[in-house]
């Protein structure tokens, strides 16, 4: 079995919009606090990478914010912080 790596999305930046697209179809489903996280990284990883056209960048840091507070609704449901480590 070889080990499991991270993505490369670097060199390969369509990686993380199709991670993130992923995500996003889950989290209805789950409404979980570390999917709502994982988005909230990505749209980091998104709007950080210059590599991507401005229109999908501008898009991530819009986004962020909404998803930072869904990620803390989804804690708060669940009664626990998203920031706090189990």
């Amino acid at each position: 079995m070889q080990p499991v790596t991270e993505p490369s999305y670097a060199a390969k930046p369509e990686l993380a919009l199709s991670a993130l697209l992923h995500l996003l179809s889950r989290f209805p489903a789950r409404r979980s606090v570390a999917v709502a996280l994982s988005i909230v990284d990505h749209l980091r990883i998104i709007e950080a990478d210059g590599t991507l056209p401005e229109s999908l960048r501008a898009t991530a840091r819009t986004l962020l914010p909404d998803w930072q507070d869904y990620a803390t609704l989804a804690g708060d449901s669940a009664g626990h912080r998203p920031d706090a480590c189990h």
